[in-house]
């Protein structure tokens, strides 16, 4: 259990970094600007291809960072349902624009030019 609060160097929790960094980036990418609940997160990782991505998976997963501070949560109650919204917090901005500055090179940036060109 000590393992999964340690962080990772790059700040991603250690249960992110060993299995979805690209989905913890990506969910603190979507996170920025207006809050958002997690069925809108599974859908947006299903839309991108991620298809075997468990609900299940995509709330331990926001558990764990917020646990580590990349994003912040809070319990809406207007309208039909009770919903918990979660959005980036400075921590999580300052690691995606230190991952895009650092880690997003060589082959991964070719490839995702190539996606965009």
């Amino acid at each position: 259990m000590a393992d999964a609060k340690r962080a990772h160097p790059h700040g991603f929790p250690a249960v992110a970094a060993k299995h979805a960094p690209v989905i913890s980036l990506f969910f603190i990418w979507r996170l920025k600007g207006a809050p958002r609940h997690a069925y809108s997160l599974i859908k947006d990782i299903r839309d991108v291809g991620f298809l075997q991505c468990k609900p299940s998976t995509v709330y331990a997963l926001l558990s764990k960072m917020e646990e580590a501070g990349l994003v912040k949560s809070h319990v809406d109650t207007n309208g039909r349902h009770m919903r918990r919204l979660y959005q980036t917090t400075a921590k999580g901005s300052a690691l995606l624009a230190s991952t895009k500055a650092s880690r997003i090179k060589g082959v991964w940036r070719g490839f995702v030019e190539f996606l965009l060109s």
